[in-house]
Parts: structure tokens; sequence; C-alpha cells
């Protein structure tokens, strides 16, 4: 008998030792789900802390401060013309007669830049077909400007022209070359092409070398020109970046800053640049307006004229000197004028070496548009000699000034997206973070109460008093 209550005892003792082990078990799981939601807590207040302070050092804005180096005029006053303009010149730049642009395609690399092979269908292109085409565009038409001397394609490919026969000239198509490219049909975007080798050659081989600072005013002008295009670049392929496994388009800030906005004399550059363009087509604003606008369509030709006329009042009201080409050109030798037709001329010759058709049409465009700014800025008689202005030079001069502007309005936008990222960032980690923690406190409680109503049950068995359990057996027993 002595032999069966030991028995007992030992069972009740093993169930009471296997009770304390899960009730340990229990408390270590509560002590672990306590500790993880202080560290929640403490990662939680530290993502908002760290997130809320980047966000208040973030500039959150450019600051349109002082006056554009060698420009005349000030940062927020061309940015306020800007503003009215950019409008009106974004959709002068959808009509027919200034969205068609001839370029051509079939020219030859003349340098040695290695192979950089452009495989996404965004590189590829489209052309207008004749049919598409005004056939006043198509009749050939004596150029009223002398032709050339010289093609200035090569450093060492030139002959010595005297002054006196010495003439600004951008680029000429020859008639039965040349396709006709609608640039709306064919926006400027990113296209995954990878083109830094030939800024690489532009600027070691056609900008002069050297600090900026160090420079005379002549050489640095060009030197931000060049530079003020690559920024304006660089912001409409990040304002129109595309993601090609998607094929979704969407401002992409965080590459706009790495290429432009973390570098603020780059904006500066772009500024320069602008003010340069307007200063053009103010000079030009005469012989522009006498322009035959002409796509053989009269309502739309009527809306681009007025738009035109707009952009012009607009420019000689707001901002008539936003350059002095008289500080620059006037004074400028002959052989400084040589330099600056030759490095453009080269530059649209190195953009015969990019593999993506898109981006090679948008460079030619461009540089185009800004050696038919420079050839109206170093015309004796801007507003009688920009009434000669061909039509592929008023179309480059207006949609690379578009382009420009373009990049000008992008910069606001692209600081404000910047900052409601990190805004909506702030937001998603409050909300985000503390429902997570709210929901493991309410496990944790929920877990507690289930384990205090386990041990509740638990109360007055046996188990908890061996000694009154034995005694109990005993009486019952007698």
């Amino acid at each position: 008998m002595q032999r069966g209550q030991d028995e007992i005892v030992d069972e009740l003792t093993q169930l009471k030792i296997e009770r304390a082990k899960r009730r340990q078990r229990k408390e270590w799981e509560l002590k672990m789900m306590g500790k993880c939601i202080s560290w929640l807590i403490y990662a939680y207040v530290a993502g908002i802390i760290i997130t809320g302070l980047n966000y208040i050092l973030l500039e959150k804005g450019f600051k349109y401060e002082g006056i554009v180096e060698d420009s005349c005029q000030d940062f927020q006053t061309l940015k306020s013309v800007n503003d009215q303009i950019f409008p009106l010149l974004d959709e002068l730049t959808y009509k027919k007669y200034f969205k068609i642009f001839r370029v051509n395609l079939e020219n030859d690399c003349p340098f040695s830049i290695g192979e950089y092979i452009c495989t996404s269908r965004k590189c590829v292109i489209c052309t207008c077909n004749t049919s598409e085409i005004p056939s006043n565009w198509l009749a050939p038409v004596s150029s009223p400007i002398s032709q050339p001397k010289d093609d200035f394609a090569f450093w060492d490919s030139e002959r010595y022209l005297s002054p006196s026969e010495w003439i600004w000239h951008v680029e000429d198509i020859e008639n039965d070359k040349g396709v006709y490219v609608d640039l709306k049909l064919n926006p400027e975007a990113y296209t995954g092409y990878q083109g830094q080798h030939i800024w690489d050659v532009i600027y070691k081989e056609n900008c002069y070398q050297g600090s900026l600072n160090e420079m005379c005013r002549e050489k640095r002008a060009l030197n931000k020109l060049v530079q003020g295009l690559h920024t304006s670049i660089s912001t409409q392929l990040s304002e129109f970046y595309v993601d090609l496994s998607t094929n979704r388009t969407y401002p992409n800030y965080s590459l706009y800053f790495e290429r432009v906005g973390n570098h603020p004399e780059r904006i500066r550059n772009l500024f320069f640049i602008y003010s340069v363009l307007l200063r053009a087509v103010i000079l030009a604003s005469p012989g522009i307006q006498k322009h035959d606008i002409n796509s053989m369509s009269f309502e739309e030709d009527t809306r681009s004229k007025y738009l035109l006329n707009t952009i012009l009042s607009l420019g000689n009201s707001q901002c008539s000197k936003p350059f002095d080409e008289q500080q620059f050109f006037n004074q400028i030798t002959f052989d400084q004028k040589k330099d600056y037709q030759r490095y453009i001329h080269n530059i649209s010759k190195i953009m015969d070496c990019v593999e993506c058709q898109k981006c090679r049409v948008f460079g030619k465009m461009q540089t185009y548009g800004l050696g038919t700014a420079l050839k109206i800025l170093f015309s004796e008689s801007p507003s009688e000699f920009s009434g000669k202005l061909k039509r592929n030079e008023l179309v480059a001069l207006i949609n690379t000034f578009g382009k420009v502007s373009s990049s000008v309005n992008s910069i606001d936008l692209m600081f404000e997206r910047r900052a409601r990222y990190y805004q909506n960032l702030i937001l998603t980690i409050t909300i985000m973070g503390g429902v997570f923690i709210l929901f493991m406190v309410a496990m944790r409680k929920i877990y507690s109460e289930m384990d205090k109503k386990i041990q509740n049950m638990f109360k007055g068995m046996p188990s908890d008093n061996p000694q009154k359990a034995n005694k109990n057996t005993k009486s019952k027993r007698d």
C-alpha cells in the first residue's frame, strides 16, 4: 500500500515539474515578445527621427539668388519669365511646322570612340512618309546664305579664311539626303543607352581645358554652353524616364539629383544657356515674325503665329537683355569665332557616333539649335539676318529653346517630388509602424490573458499540493 502511495506521489511530482517547465517556457515567450515590441518601438522611433532629419536637412528648392554668371540677368527674373513663356513654348513645339525636323542619320562616325550598341527598342525612331510632309517643304530652296568655304568638320581639314570670306554656318543637309522626323511622335526620353562616352569626347576634344574660373570669358562661355546643353538633356531624360521592364514613363527624381540636382553649378550653366537662347530669340524677333510659317494648315499656322508672337512679346517686355552679346562677340577675335563654329560642327559630327537613333536626332537637333543661336548673336545685324533663317534652323532654335525651357521648369518640380517622397515616407513609417506595434502589443495581451485563463483552470488540482492530495487519498481509503 505504501508502494502505491509513493507511485502516486511520484506521478504528481512529475506532473508538477512538467507544469513548471511549461510555465517557464510561457514566461520566456512573453518576455521575448515584450523585448521584440521594445526593439520595434526603438526602431520605429529611430526610423521616424532619421527620416525626419533627412527631410529637414534636404534642400527644399534651388536658391534663385544673384546674377547668372556671365549673363546680365538674375536667376529669379529668368525663372519668372520662363514661368510665363514655357506653357506657350511647349504648345508651340506641338504644332506641325515646329515639330517636324529634318536630319541626316546616314552620316558615318568620323571618330574612333569605341562601339556601344543600343539594344533597346526605345532607341529606334519612326520617320515621316513623304506624303505627310507639305509639298512646299520638299521643293528645293536655294539658300540665301553663301555656302561655306569649308565644312569645318575636322580640326585639320580647313584652309585659311580671311575675315571677309568668313560667314557663320551651322549645317546643311543635301537635298537628296536626310529624313523628316516628328519630334513629338518620337519624344526625347530615357532609352537605356549610356552615352557618357560621347560626352567625354565632347568635353575632351571640343571644350577648352582647365578651370572655368581661370579662363577668359569667351572660352568660359563656350564651355558653359556645352555644359548647359548637357544639363538640359540629362534633365529631359530624368523627367521622361522610361522603366524598360514595364514600359512605364514617369519622372525619376533620384536620377535627376544624381546627374543634375546635387550639382548646383550644372543648374547655373542651364540658366546661362537659357539666357543665351532667350537673347538670340529676342534679337531675331523682327525676322522671325516675318518668317513664312506654312504647314498647309491655316488654323494650325494661325495658332502657331499667335503663340510665337506672344512668346516674343513676353521676352521683349519682361527680359529684353538677359545676355549681352556685345561683351563677348563684338570684341572676340576672328580665330575665336572660327573656334566657336568649329566646336559646334565637331559636336554635331560626334553626335553621328551615337548608336541610339532617338538620342542622335535630339542631340543633333539641339546642337543645331545652339549653333543657330550663336549664328544670330554673331551677326552684325541679327534682326535683318534672322529673316534669312531656313525652316530647319528656326525649328531647331525653337525646339532647343523649348527643351531648355522645359528643363528650367523641371527644377522646382523635381525638388517638390523629392520632398513629397520623404513626406510620404515619414507618413508611411508612422502609420504602418504604429499599426504593426499595436498589433504586436495586442497579440501579447491576448497571449497573456489566455495564459492566465489556463492557469486558473488548473488551480486546485492535486498536483498543486501533493501532500494534501496524499492525505485525501488516505482518508478515502480508511
